[in-house]
């Protein structure tokens, strides 16, 4: 099993390189590989809100892994079950939701790295080759294994420095949407509220050592973000740019006049 795209990913975060990669929710092995072929520098399946367990992963990571793109999975919750079933198949990362507390973060990374860093269970299977490079995995799956939390309650923000401070993760991701809603603030704005949360996290996590990440809503907004302190950023979706791109060519065939009744 190649896990040179894991290394080179979780390099990149550390360096605070911008990495910028889209949401895949469409269980597809069609669809991985051409958003694979995409210039992207991840590949974020979503097993927390698409139609992707972590069983649909097994005919899907070749197609990312033929391309040399390093695929994270968010799994559905923080059970080390779901955890250990990603990794075991060979995905380059995990990302985990709704991490309120210290102690949740702390039980996410004994989940995911091996002793003596951890106590994640050991049987690569499909991550190791099929055990065919079993001692070699084990030796660098530590390495090699991005692990991203997510923020995204007023309760993490209560514990955002306790979190921050937790070591064994890569990332501190916020889902800003949730984060919104849970402050009671507008969805799909960046006010003066949020962004003044937006700093302070980043603050945190910076002085913790860690790499920051958020949703961007869209390109316009990196700049800003970068500005604030993030540097892996998640940007469109597979079923967004097949929507856009058929609204887009709906609203070309309108303004052609070939015959057509109109709706």
């Amino acid at each position: 099993m190649n896990t040179a795209p894991g290394a080179a990913l979780r390099a990149a975060l550390a360096n605070r390189t911008p990495l910028i990669g889209p949401w895949v929710g469409i269980p597809d092995p069609t669809v991985v590989e051409l958003m694979a072929r995409l210039d992207n520098d991840f590949l974020l399946l979503d097993g927390e809100h698409s139609a992707l367990p972590a069983a649909a992963l097994r005919p899907l990571l070749p197609c990312a892994e033929l391309q040399r793109k390093p695929v994270i999975y968010r799994v559905p919750s923080q059970s080390a079950t779901h955890l250990k079933h990603a990794l075991d198949l060979g995905v380059s990362g995990v990302m985990v939701p709704m991490v309120d507390t210290p102690r949740q973060a702390a039980a996410v990374v004994a989940a995911c790295r091996y002793a003596p860093l951890g106590a994640r269970g050991i049987g690569p299977w499909r991550a190791s080759g099929y055990y065919e490079h079993f001692t070699d995995y084990l030796a660098c799956a530590n390495d090699h294994t991005t692990l991203i939390l997510q923020l995204e309650s007023t309760l993490g923000l209560a514990n955002l420095e306790a979190i921050a401070a937790v070591e064994g993760y890569d990332v501190l991701y916020v889902g800003p949407t949730d984060l919104a809603a849970a402050m009671g603030l507008p969805l799909g704005e960046f006010g003066p509220d949020l962004l003044a949360t937006l700093q302070r996290i980043c603050d945190a996590g910076l002085a913790a050592g860690k790499t920051l990440g958020i949703d961007a809503p869209g390109s316009a907004s990196l700049p800003m973000l970068r500005e604030l302190g993030f540097s892996f950023f998640t940007l469109g979706s597979d079923m967004g740019y097949l929507s856009e791109a058929g609204r887009a060519q709906a609203r070309e065939l309108a303004l052609l006049d070939i015959g057509k009744p109109r709706t």
